[in-house]
């Protein structure tokens, strides 16, 4: 009976230190990654890509522009359409650099807002996405490109061609 009786106590103990281990496992990982986008700037991009259409960013802008930034294009990991929509914020007429705020809209995730600063004439950017796995991945090709630049104009954006951009790990 004493055999039985330890033979549990044991079988219990052994079962408590596991659960406590599994538990100690489980707090310890990090947390699930929740999807985020972003943007990089590349730097000198004009005239290295073909482009598919051109847009004109004025700025402080009202969502009712006639003149529409956004641009929609098959998104790379998923089977739904993204949306990319650059909002002029502001002209440095010092560093001749303008900041832009950039809604992106990625189906079946969310949207996002992200702005980048002292883009040059002839920059390009490139929007960073997530994959399935919510690993972030950009293309080397930017998305779209600042060809004109003036102080009290319009700034000129060109998108390039979707078909041209190769999805890649955000290193």
């Amino acid at each position: 009976m004493k055999r039985w009786l330890l033979l549990t106590l044991a079988i219990i103990v052994v079962s408590a230190t596991m659960l406590i281990a599994v538990r100690q496992y489980i707090i310890s990982l990090p947390p699930a990654l929740a999807p985020h986008s972003g943007l990089l700037r590349i730097p000198n991009s004009a005239y290295k890509y073909h482009l598919c259409t051109e847009a004109m960013a004025f700025a402080h802008a009202l969502p009712s522009n006639p003149y529409k930034t956004d641009y929609t294009f098959q998104d790379p990991f998923r089977p739904a359409s993204d949306t990319i929509i650059p909002y002029l914020l502001s002209y440095n007429l010092q560093t001749q650099t303008v900041d832009f705020n950039v809604e992106i809209i990625i189906a079946q995730v969310g949207t996002f807002h992200d702005v980048i600063a002292q883009v040059h004439e002839l920059d390009g950017i490139s929007v960073i996405l997530p994959d399935r796995q919510n690993h972030l991945q950009h293309s080397d090709i930017p998305q779209f490109i600042v060809s004109s630049l003036n102080s009290g104009q319009p700034t000129i954006l060109d998108y390039t061609c979707p078909e041209q951009w190769v999805w890649k790990a955000n290193t």
